[in-house]
């Protein structure tokens, strides 16, 4: 969005790191987020390779709109999207506890929501 970023996001991923911060980015495994903007399901290796590039260090991945494609593959998928990328983001999924998440969020994303 060139009003709200007029430099572009890469800008901002570097102007956050010469200030020791990290760059966090938020989006959905469904088709919007729970905000309703375009989200990453189908999306996946773009968005990862996308977030890459931006310098992203944090993704937090809700669960809105996800059409109900089950949670441990759209979890999967992206989180292979971001390993595949080569630079180390950290994975937080927000699956809400459905689905039983507790019982697999461990071995896909580096933290997790279960409620």
């Amino acid at each position: 969005d060139p009003q709200r970023f007029p430099q572009g996001m890469t800008w901002l991923g570097d102007a956050l790191h010469e200030r020791q911060l990290q760059f966090g980015i938020y989006s959905s495994a469904g088709t919007l987020t729970c905000a309703g903007y375009p989200a990453s399901l189908g999306h996946e290796v773009v968005d990862a390779q996308t977030f890459a590039s931006w310098g992203v260090d944090y993704l937090k991945y809700d669960n809105c709109h996800n059409q109900g494609v089950p949670g441990i593959d759209r979890y999967t998928t992206m989180r292979d999207a971001l390993n595949a990328t080569g630079r180390p983001i950290l994975f937080s999924l927000c699956q809400w506890g459905d689905e039983d998440s507790w019982q697999w969020a461990r071995s896909v994303g580096n933290t997790w929501r279960s409620t």
